[in-house]
């Protein structure tokens, strides 16, 4: 006879599982994706797309809205299902970082 009881664990709690809530915003992905480094804006669109991502971050500092063709980097961004986070990537000083983020809330 055993007086050792089985103890069964608690079930396990996926954090993934349940929606992301930011600043009142719910996303059900938690992948955030740059707009940078592409070859072309048609490529970071479809990359974009193909992700799933909900969020795509903008650096501010860096990126170019207009492309040489000027083209807006906004023009392939479907702004109905995606949330632009500007970043402050390129600046080197708080003081710098908090102009630059003022800036990106003004701008998108």
């Amino acid at each position: 006879m055993s007086y050792v009881k089985e103890v069964k664990p608690a079930p396990a709690i996926d954090p993934a599982a349940a929606p992301l809530a930011i600043a009142g915003r719910t996303f059900t992905s938690r992948l955030f994706v740059g707009t940078g480094k592409y070859k072309t804006m048609e490529l970071m669109r479809d990359a974009l797309d193909a992700s799933g991502c909900e969020v795509v971050t903008v650096a501010v500092r860096r990126e170019r809205l207009y492309n040489e063709q000027g083209k807006s980097l906004l023009e392939f961004l479907d702004l109905s299902r995606l949330t632009i986070l500007p970043n402050t990537a390129g600046c080197f000083s708080a003081e710098d970082a908090v102009r630059v983020a003022r800036l990106g809330r003004e701008i998108l």
